[in-house]
């Protein structure tokens, strides 16, 4: 498959633009082939050509993946999902991708945004704050690591 090669030569020198024809035709002839779908899904979703990009994960999920490529393609379908508004299939993938890969950072991150978008802007915060202090190096975060987990849990509350 010479064409593939060379339509991952030209993502990985950066020229996404004259790769996404080639692996959008390579994927149409062959949705069998699992790394052809995820580089072609990976070139749509940097060209934000997402409505294309969700096709070729989903179809690259009906695989048995291994767990590097399932968990990029969980994350990204969801990511993607998020993208065209499409908040409660990227909920779900991401419900999902937490679920299997439960140290995987990113996941949450999205899901925060995604339930954001869907109007939990608490949750979502309280998410974001509780990564922020589990990932940060930052002395002067980690030194309100007690009072940021405490305020991200009542965002909406004062005392008095």
């Amino acid at each position: 498959m010479d064409q593939l090669q060379e339509a991952i030569r030209l993502k990985n020198e950066g020229n996404l633009k004259e790769a996404q024809p080639l692996l959008a035709e390579l994927a149409n002839e062959h949705k069998e082939d699992q790394k052809v779908l995820l580089v072609a899904a990976e070139v749509h979703e940097k060209l934000e050509l997402f409505p294309q990009a969700i096709t070729f994960y989903q179809q690259a999920l009906e695989f048995d993946l291994n767990e590097e490529y399932r968990k990029k393609a969980l994350l990204h379908l969801g990511i993607s999902y998020r993208a065209v508004g499409l908040y409660e299939q990227a909920r779900e993938t991401l419900e999902v991708g937490m679920s299997e890969f439960p140290s995987s950072n990113p996941f949450y991150i999205y899901f925060a945004m995604t339930l954001y978008n869907l109007g939990d802007s608490d949750l979502a915060m309280e998410i974001m704050a509780q990564k922020l202090i589990e990932t940060t190096k930052d002395s002067e975060l980690i030194n309100h690591r007690g009072l940021i987990e405490f305020y991200a849990s009542c965002l909406d509350e004062t005392f008095n």
